[in-house]
């Protein structure tokens, strides 16, 4: 069976968790490893710009918190308290379906998750019109809970292998995306544990990472530096540490 590195890595220094993730990415390519599914968090307040998204302002020019180019596409996120993912895997394998069965796998996956949860999601997006930032919209295989996105999505092909990151906010501070993205854009956003206070984030990465084993026919062993000392799995049953909030 394909084996995959899980790697959760909680609050992670929000200036390098891009370079981390083209690392695990960089494994990949280069076939140190078969796949690499990293979770982690921010540990401080950041924005990350999709890659062609050139030039970026806060609505208030007097904010000042670090903004980031993701190597994926997509619009403007604003990261506080996440679950923020990234997937690096050869395109020829799970996900040779092409870009828009491949967002609707993802999507399949976290939806299964949020159910073990208690939280039941839809995929309903629309085909609308890009917007610079990215929770403005719902794009086709991404997430929606009560009209309102819950996942963002993005992808990167890079000499056939797929990089994917997305973002499950946990809270929305509307104080800080007034001076980010102007006022009214708090509106469109929802956070998890503002919706529902009791969701277990150390419950959901399981969930998470058992559905990737499952519906990916894969094995997940974690090991957060690519190291070799790391705790495998048997017959897809998936070790994780627990995802601190």
């Amino acid at each position: 069976m394909t084996q995959w590195r899980l790697i959760i890595d909680g609050k992670s220094p929000s200036l390098s968790n891009m370079v981390r993730d083209l690392e695990c990415l960089d494994h990949v390519l280069s076939g140190r490893d078969k796949g690499v599914l990293r979770v982690y968090d921010w540990d401080e307040p950041a924005v990350t710009i999709g890659h062609h998204l050139k030039h970026f302002s806060m609505f208030d020019n007097n904010f000042n918190i670090p903004v980031i180019s993701r190597p994926t596409g997509g619009g403007a996120v604003l990261h506080k308290h996440d679950i923020t993912f990234s997937l690096s895997v050869p395109e020829k394998d799970c996900f040779s379906g092409g870009i828009t069965n491949s967002y609707l796998r993802i999507s399949r996956i976290f939806a299964m998750a949020l159910k073990k949860c208690g939280m039941h999601v839809q995929m309903e997006g629309k085909r609308e019109q890009f917007s610079r930032v990215c929770f403005d919209r719902s794009s086709p295989g991404e997430l929606v809970f009560a009209g309102r996105k819950i996942l963002g999505l993005a992808l990167l092909r890079c000499r056939g292998c797929l990089l994917f990151q997305g973002v499950l906010p946990l809270h929305i501070d509307k104080d800080l995306i007034e001076p980010v993205f102007g006022p009214g854009r708090a509106e469109n956003c929802i956070g998890i544990l503002d919706a529902f206070p009791g969701f277990p984030p150390s419950a959901f990465i399981d969930h998470l990472a058992e559905a990737f084993a499952s519906e990916m026919g894969v094995s997940l062993f974690q090991g957060n530096n690519h190291d070799a000392d790391c705790k495998k799995t048997d017959k897809g049953k998936v070790y994780s540490r627990g995802y601190e909030i």
